[in-house]
């Protein structure tokens, strides 16, 4: 019985070695999981800050846009009305001119 206790020593020695090297390990792995998912939340909110910043400077940049275009077809619309209005001026004055010359 002697052989016997000695071994069952050493079996239960090595088990509980065994199982403390494994709660170890699953412990470290549990923690940097914990540290993973804690980094990757936070860079899940910065992401998420900037999705929202670029959104508002792409709305801003689209009014912007808007506004611009709505100038640009204003200021053209002014030309073409000021193109039309010395076209009539020089007709009316090549009309004008024509008659004083036939007078």
């Amino acid at each position: 019985m002697d052989w016997f206790t000695g071994i069952s020593i050493v079996a239960i020695a090595a088990g509980v070695t065994i199982s403390l090297v494994v709660l170890v390990a699953v412990g470290s792995i549990r923690r940097s999981q914990n540290e993973a998912a804690a980094r990757q939340s936070q860079q899940i909110r910065k992401l998420t800050e900037t999705v929202a910043t670029l959104s508002q400077q792409q709305q801003a940049a689209q009014t912007r846009i808007q506004q611009l275009t709505d100038a640009n077809r204003k200021l053209s619309d002014e030309l073409s009305a000021l193109g039309e209005r010395l076209s009539d001026a020089d007709t009316v004055q090549r009309v004008a001119g024509t008659a004083r010359l036939l007078h």
